[in-house]
């Protein structure tokens, strides 16, 4: 009974541990991150003026260069220049990169 007991304990804590990390686990797959180059709303967390770019496209000086954006159910943008999706994105704070766009 003791062996039983240990074993039913055991499950019992991976599956609290299993369904924790569940809750905790950030989904990175729609996050990119995006360029501030129409620096008309300076604001960070504003999305108007990003765009997207493959390349590093950072010169230091400045205050946003970038910014990680989930784009949720938003296509991954595929060519540079693509405009950061209108509706449906969620700014990631901490995410922003200092510079500005060369």
């Amino acid at each position: 009974m003791n062996k039983f007991k240990k074993v039913a304990f055991g499950v019992l804590i991976a599956g609290l541990a299993f369904g924790f990390s569940a809750f905790t686990t950030v989904n990175k797959r729609g996050i990119v991150v995006y360029y501030k180059i129409d620096m008309t709303n300076p604001l960070p967390n504003n999305p108007n003026g990003y765009y997207y770019f493959s390349e590093d496209r950072c010169e230091a000086g400045g205050d946003i260069c970038t910014a990680q954006w989930n784009i949720g159910g938003n296509p991954i943008p595929t060519q540079d220049g693509d405009a950061l999706p209108s509706t449906g994105v969620t700014f990631q704070p901490g995410s922003v990169r200092s510079g500005h766009f060369e």
